[in-house]
């Protein structure tokens, strides 16, 4: 009887931790962060310190490295199979993070060993396609992206697989076949990939120093996804181009009829004409010209008429510096 009794209350404290762990991951995915950290102080007892503790704490965990420690240290402790996958994921982003290859390494092989088809497989195979990479087998990556877009050729999952095969062939020095797939991905009307395919078509014009395939994406970024990361970096680099090539511009001197600075290119006519009104206070004649460019419309938006290059640049650099943009002077 007394057995019975000891098997029972084992039971029952089994049950009141794994339903407050419950709570507690509940609270987390809800935002909650405050009520968790308030539970798992009440619960880091010699008694109910686990891995799935370890693994809570590591979520409301403010510095990375010390979360990251907590699932480390959550692994080596009893972790419920629902959280193990997702320790596994959470640490490879860790890593990715920090360029540590070689421990990213390592926990991709550790996760293709416990799992052959896991929740994050798809993830774990772009992380794997990653380290190819950084390895320069580039082979190995093309293969390996291949293998992604046949298993994931829809939708949004295909779009990143097409971002990586781009991804491998620009570091490849296969740019043609790059700069085709990113093209392609940049017309889609939505999706994860849009935005990153713009990034690296602006980022690739500008290492070839084409000066108007860059201004031009650059355009799209900006108006289709203001808030993009690396906008501002991207803004110096054009802007390092056009300055070094000032003294350049001669035959476009030469043969232009008048100079402009063209202000924006855009694929809504709204959008366009918002641009055009944002200039108006210059008191310079505003131009919104269709242009078809690899078979898709857009609105070029155009300010002032110059008659010499130097007075049109002059103005792009007073345009620039009020807006904190890059604008390009152009023959028309």
């Amino acid at each position: 009887m007394q057995k019975r009794l000891l098997i029972i209350s084992i039971l029952i404290f089994m049950l009141a931790v794994y339903a407050r762990s419950e709570s507690v991951y509940s609270l987390i995915n809800e935002g909650k962060l405050k009520e968790a950290v308030d539970s798992l102080s009440r619960q880091t007892t010699a008694s109910s310190r686990n891995g799935d503790i370890l693994f809570f704490q590591s979520l409301v965990e403010q510095d990375g490295l010390k979360s990251a420690q907590l699932m480390q240290a959550a692994l080596k402790a009893s972790v419920s199979p629902e959280y193990l996958e997702e320790i596994y994921f959470r640490l490879a982003g860790f890593y990715f993070i920090n360029n540590d290859y070689e421990n990213l390494s390592r926990i991709v092989n550790e996760y293709h060993t416990r799992w052959e088809e896991g929740r994050y497989s798809r993830e774990f195979m772009r992380f794997s396609v990653l380290i190819d990479q950084m390895n320069k087998d580039y082979d190995a990556a093309l293969r390996q992206t291949d293998r992604y877009l046949l298993k994931w050729s829809k939708d949004d999952e295909a779009q990143l697989g097409v971002l990586d095969k781009a991804r491998i062939l620009l570091a490849h020095n296969k740019t043609v076949g790059a700069v085709k797939l990113l093209r392609d991905l940049s017309r889609e009307k939505d999706g994860p990939g849009i935005a990153q395919a713009l990034y690296l078509l602006t980022r690739d014009a500008i290492e070839k120093k084409r000066t108007d395939d860059a201004v031009f994406y650059y355009n799209l970024l900006r108006e289709a996804y203001p808030a993009s990361v690396g906008l501002d970096n991207l803004i110096e680099k054009i802007g390092g181009i056009e300055n070094n090539s000032y003294a350049g511009n001669a035959a476009e001197k030469l043969t232009g009829t008048y100079y402009t600075v063209k202000v924006g290119v855009f694929s809504s006519k709204g959008n366009a004409r918002t641009m055009a009104e944002m200039f108006e206070k210059y008191n310079r004649k505003i131009d919104i010209e269709t242009k078809t460019i690899s078979g898709k419309k857009y609105q070029v938006v155009y300010v002032g008429r110059f008659d010499n290059y130097e007075e049109a640049f002059q103005f792009k650099t007073q345009l620039e510096a009020a807006h904190s943009e890059v604008f390009q002077v152009v023959a028309r």
